[in-house]
């Protein structure tokens, strides 16, 4: 819980806001209060998270959250719709999320693990019996609450009959816990929540994320062709754990018969180890006085009345829902474009050969000192169009986009680590026939200021020392926000300088595409890989 900032909002759809309870990718979560004093959490979408999809996606989440009625998961109590800011409440409970939890007290005891495999399997089977999928269940999304877990955060969960909003070669949930058949067809089954809960629950028993760490393509490969990392685990909890990750979902365990097998869901909030978790409710400000004495809402805003806002409550479209103890926290879940990981953007041309010579050079024009022609940072600061790529070795040149692997290989260090491993990249995952093809990126959590990027297409067959037929596109700024950058092959290549080879996809086979952080000078650094397949 953090204080209200003098940029926040004092109230949302006539709910007061008293603290900050939840940051993501797609906005703010704050703590409310009804007219009756009742704590809420506020979902509020970003003013710069525009665009249709993305409106799209909310009112989506909007619909299915108001459709799923379960004791193990969010309850809605309203939402605003006809105007910015749209937003979402759902009922408050404090707890911490299992992620917390195990951060700071270890992997949970084997009795605690089974029957919070059996809440969260129960949750499940009512949330699938509402025609609804999750699609993103991990520690970060289960909240324990004093009463028992709440399954969070729907934010791309799907029902029965509502439209995928992912473009070709998307697929939607976290590495380590998305299912397979999720990144190879991008397909999600009600048996892919399945596989989801085995991860969350080999997190629980071990303290180690499900498939290892490290760079996301790696991650993805030990999902794909990996054994799930169940080392030093009760071997009750081992065995069904196994038999919920299954790497095809027809083979795994059904829920009914995973609960007959667990135990009754009913324990779970009198077990000693869930309680040692979930803790004593921390306290929360009862009112806009109590708020401001907690340092939480600055003291001017306390003459705030939490009926204020009622015109734009009934202005706005807000929805009734049922009560249910709930913290809609806004997490993690992202649009992972595959193997790196991408999502919406803006489409732009262009960019400068580096056909990657032993030195490191572009082969672009040079003017008689000696210096890249068409190099000179311009004054508004964007790079200029020709790029010189600063990665003069012998494996930034061999690298190549592996269809089995899903990955680039041999793998290259990146500029910015840190950065870099919030990189999701989109592309077509399926072997791909039309003549373009559309490819993105974004950076999952931050929006890095002034930051350009450029993309290399590299062709099937062997590159050399050279790189014959790599193509750039021209440098283009980061857009603001998370919705990151798109770019189509060959259109947005087709320039003077972006090195030739930007015909019509005859060559069939693997294609790599490089990505590329372009300094001010025009200097280029590798961030990140990607790739598809022509047929």
């Amino acid at each position: 819980m953090e204080p209200l900032r003098p940029e926040d909002p004092a109230e949302i759809g006539g709910y007061p806001l008293v603290a900050r309870i939840g940051a993501g990718g797609m906005g703010q979560v704050y703590l409310g209060l009804t007219g009756g004093g009742r704590h809420i959490a506020l979902k509020v979408i970003r003013e710069d998270f525009e665009g249709p999809q993305a409106l799209a996606r909310f009112r989506r989440e909007v619909a299915t959250v108001e459709r799923v009625r379960s004791r193990f998961a969010a309850a809605m109590v309203g939402a605003g719709l006809d105007a910015p800011p749209y937003w979402l409440a759902t009922e408050y409970v404090p707890g911490p999320t299992l992620r917390q939890a195990v951060a700071e007290h270890g992997p949970l005891p084997a009795d605690t693990c089974l029957r919070l495999l059996t809440a969260l399997a129960q949750g499940l089977l009512e949330i699938h019996g509402q025609g609804v999928q999750h699609r993103d269940l991990k520690p970060g999304n289960v909240i324990l609450a004093p009463d028992g877990p709440r399954l969070i955060d729907f934010g791309i969960a799907r029902g029965e009959g509502q439209t995928q909003i992912t473009r070709t070669g998307a697929w939607n949930g976290t590495p380590g816990y998305v299912a397979p058949e999720v990144v190879r067809e991008q397909e999600p089954v009600p048996a892919s929540d399945v596989f989801s809960l085995a991860g969350t629950i080999a997190y629980a028993a071990t303290g180690r994320p499900p498939f290892g760490g490290g760079r996301i393509e790696a991650i993805i490969h030990r999902t794909l062709d990996g054994e799930i990392d169940l080392d030093g685990a009760d071997p009750r909890v081992t065995e069904l754990v196994r038999l919920c990750a299954e790497k095809e979902p027809g083979s795994r365990i059904a829920l009914e018969r995973l609960l007959e097998m667990a135990g009754s869901p009913a324990a779970i909030a009198a077990d000693p180890g869930y309680q040692r978790l979930a803790g004593a409710p921390r306290p929360v400000p009862v009112s806009l006085a109590d708020a401001a004495a907690s340092g939480l809402l600055p003291s001017e805003r306390t003459g705030t009345n939490p009926l204020r806002g009622t015109s734009l409550r009934s202005r706005a479209a807000v929805i009734a829902a049922g009560a249910g103890v709930v913290a809609v926290v806004l997490g993690g879940a992202f649009v992972a474009r595959t193997v790196l990981n991408g999502d919406d953007g803006q489409s732009g041309a262009n960019a400068a050969r580096n056909g990657q010579g032993a030195s490191g050079g572009t082969g672009a024009p040079t003017t008689s000192a000696g210096s890249p022609a068409g190099r000179t940072p311009r004054a508004d600061g964007r790079p200029p169009d020709q790029i010189l790529v600063k990665q003069p070795t012998a494996d930034f040149r061999a690298m190549e986009f592996s269809r089995k692997d899903l990955t680039c290989l041999p793998a290259i260090s990146p500029e910015d680590e840190a950065l870099s491993g919030q990189l999701q990249v989109s592309a077509p995952r399926r072997p791909h026939t039309e003549e373009t093809v559309e490819f993105g990126m974004r950076f999952k959590y931050k929006s890095p200021s002034n930051y350009y990027v450029a993309a290399q297409v590299r062709p099937p067959g062997p590159h050399g020392s050279a790189g014959p037929g790599w193509v750039h596109s021209k440098p283009y700024l980061y857009p603001a926000g998370s919705a990151g950058l798109d770019l189509t092959f060959p259109d947005d290549f087709v320039w003077e300088g972006s090195g030739g080879g930007t015909g019509p996809m005859q060559r069939k086979g693997v294609w790599t595409i490089v990505w590329l952080h372009v300094h001010a000078n025009g200097d280029a650094y590798y961030i990140g890989c990607d790739g598809f397949t022509v047929a």
